[in-house]
């Protein structure tokens, strides 16, 4: 289905694959303040905790591996050192100057502490040292003839690097899935906005977003539903006012036409019913337009063949029937319309093209054919074509391209506006493409039935369509 040109251009946002949504934004920095953050305290203790209380832990260990030294005596009693060992969480080396004894064959000796491993900060030299070698913790005390060396047996039972990586991995994945789930329904209104943008910007004046807080996103919200609704108030008002204003001059037009008939023939009789006649036509089409847009008035539809009122259509253009050539794949082709108005806005259509092309021009060319569970009409005129910059507009009422143009050729910029209006009465859409030299394409698609609200042949007796002239 052919897409047509709106009165109210569509809000159409960035690609999303070439920006970083909000989403993405406000995730990542999450993510990244969690990493920094993380960073900043590792650093913290390393740097400033650890220095300050080195000391105080320091005396503390020291102190405990004097207890346990002072359990075990001097010269060491072998025996309270098993008893240590069994009651404690504890395995403990004995090193003398002429002999070396261990409750277990894998604690390594002084020298190779002091050599394998690094200073962990907790040292109280020269009487105590702490290392962390292989995982484990070690604490040597030098009693002067003998040193003690003492194995924490609590870092022993430590968890495997691939398990602990492995609860460490998902315990970051599920802080990730928790971070994604609240950001996403934290800018769930955001999104809700960006639809109320796209219909406003569409036209929908009515649509209004849902305020699902009292944050400044509610407020935001509430402050762009009563910004739609004001401009929608604003819109139809004017409409309104149009509206009026074209059914009020209907009486003073009258009185005119009266007034002229009772003139003598003259040509300035001639003139003043000419324009009299424009001014009644320009009425007209502004009521209808109004009308449909405003009303919604409901379309008087029966079952017409397209092809036959095409043609009465083209005959209709008396003096100009040669410049017209019309091409259709079918006798017939049977649709639901409302024959009366769409009858006004085809002949909208090729009068525009008729007007806008010379006579030396090639023919204005016409298609009717079946297409996309509907028809498609095309009118194409090889005249003086518009403006790239006005194209989107051409179907706006009271819009011309050309004030100089329209002062020669007549109309007053009513005529697409008005056909703008009965084809989407029908559900159809109507575009025009366009080169300046190289004329002007109009396509039309309707469906084979209106999908708006209708009145039906038996009911014309309650209430006609507007004749339109």
């Amino acid at each position: 289905m052919p897409e047509t040109e709106p009165l109210y251009r569509p809000f159409e946002p960035p690609d999303p694959s070439r920006t970083f949504s909000l989403f993405w934004k406000v995730l990542t920095l999450i993510v990244c303040t969690g990493v920094v953050a993380t960073l900043s305290l590792g650093a913290y203790y390393r740097f400033i905790l650890k220095k300050s209380y080195s000391g105080v832990i320091a005396e503390q260990l020291q102190g405990y591996v004097e207890l346990v030294a002072t359990e075990i005596g001097y010269p060491p009693d072998l025996s309270a050192i098993e008893a240590i060992t069994e009651k404690y969480p504890l395995d403990l080396r004995v090193e003398t100057s002429d002999s070396s004894w261990a409750s277990d064959s894998t604690i390594p000796s002084h020298q190779e502490l002091l050599r394998r491993a690094s200073p962990e900060g907790f040292d109280a030299p020269p009487s105590f040292i702490f290392r962390e070698l292989d995982d484990q913790y070690y604490g040597v005390l030098d009693r002067g003839s003998d040193r003690l060396v003492i194995r924490f047996r609590g870092s022993h039972g430590h968890f495997p690097i691939l398990p602990a990586t492995l609860i460490l991995g998902g315990g970051l994945f599920l802080l990730f899935l928790g971070a994604w789930y609240g950001v996403r329904r934290l800018l769930h209104p955001v999104n809700e906005l960006m639809e109320g943008v796209k219909a406003v910007g569409s036209g929908n004046f009515k649509y209004r977003v849902p305020v699902r807080s009292t944050d400044e996103l509610g407020t935001l919200v509430s402050a762009f539903n009563a910004m739609s609704e004001q401009i929608g108030e604003i819109i139809a008002s004017k409409r309104r006012l149009l509206f009026d204003v074209s059914h009020e001059l209907r009486s003073p037009l009258t009185r005119m036409n009266i007034a002229i008939a009772m003139l003598p023939e003259s040509k300035t009789r001639n003139t003043l019913q000419r324009n009299a006649n424009e001014l009644n036509t320009m009425i007209t089409e502004l009521l209808e337009n109004e009308r449909l847009a405003v009303q919604g008035a409901a379309l008087v539809v029966e079952r017409i063949d397209l092809v036959a009122l095409a043609y009465r259509v083209i005959e209709s253009f008396t003096d100009e029937q040669e410049r017209i050539e019309f091409d259709t794949l079918t006798d017939s082709l049977d649709i639901v319309a409302d024959v009366q108005r769409l009858t006004v806005a085809l002949r909208n259509v090729v009068s525009n093209a008729l007007k806008y092309s010379d006579v030396e021009d090639p023919p204005v060319k016409v298609k009717v054919f079946p297409d996309d569970d509907g028809v498609r009409i095309i009118v194409k005129d090889h005249g003086i074509g518009i403006p790239e910059e006005a194209i989107e507009k051409i179907f706006e009422p009271f819009y011309r391209t050309d004030e100089s143009r329209t002062r020669t050729t007549g109309g007053y910029g009513l005529g697409l506006a008005l056909t703008k209006a009965i084809i989407e009465a029908h559900g159809g859409t109507i575009n025009a493409e366009s080169r300046e030299g190289d004329g002007t394409t109009v396509t039309v698609w309707l469906p084979s039935e209106p999908v708006e609200k209708v009145m039906m042949p038996e009911k014309r007796a309650k209430k006609k369509a507007p004749a339109v002239r």
